[in-house]
């Protein structure tokens, strides 16, 4: 965690701007977006909105980014992924704005090296919070609750949210706050495995 010790910035916005989903149904459509997360618990609700919606636009307002966050935290996601079994399809892929990286999603860089610039980079951290909330279902994340918020014992400035259901942690949510007082996600952490994906 040591490499959240730095505060995030928001990325400028011609930077951040990813393709919109399609083929979203009715009753995805009428899912409401939440507002910018004012407290680390409040993350719950945007992970929840993603799953339902695959509203990839709205990864952006609840993961803001530096670049000494996100090249480690893209490498560090994509990576998680793979090992869970947790893939992207080629529509998801296009739509996230990361086929031109396909073949390099599950080893990237963990900092800037010709050819993954911090363009690519926040594309990969964007595309890999999606791909680890793909993890589980949508009815899944609808029974996930907020099971502990605690200061992270090695980053002043982090905060980690634990989420679960059925009585058992799945994943911790690493949250850091932004200049603008809001709560983004900086990191995730499964607590499980998924040996059904």
């Amino acid at each position: 965690m040591s490499r959240l010790k730095s505060a995030l910035l928001l990325a400028p916005a011609a930077a951040l701007l990813l393709a919109p989903s399609v083929g979203c149904d009715n009753k995805s459509n009428a899912v409401e977006a939440p507002l910018s997360a004012q407290n680390p618990g409040d993350i719950l609700q945007h992970l929840r909105y993603l799953s339902a919606t695959k509203d990839y636009k709205h990864i952006i307002l609840m993961a803001p980014v530096s670049a000494d966050v996100v090249f480690p935290s893209a490498w560090w996601f994509h990576s998680q992924a793979k090992d869970l079994g947790i893939q992207l399809t080629p529509q998801e892929e296009q739509d996230l704005g990361v086929a031109d990286l396909k073949d390099k999603l599950d080893n990237l860089p963990r900092y800037p090296v010709p050819g993954y610039d911090i363009q690519d980079a926040r594309k990969a951290f964007y595309a890999g919070i999606y791909r680890l909330v793909k993890g589980f279902s949508t009815d899944e994340w609808n029974k996930m609750y907020v099971m502990a918020v605690q200061q992270n014992p090695t980053t002043p400035n982090v905060v980690d949210v634990t989420l679960g259901f059925n009585s058992q942690p799945k994943m911790v949510v690493s949250c850091i706050k932004t200049p603008e007082g809001n709560y983004g996600v900086a990191n995730i952490q499964y607590k499980v495995g998924l040996a059904k994906k």
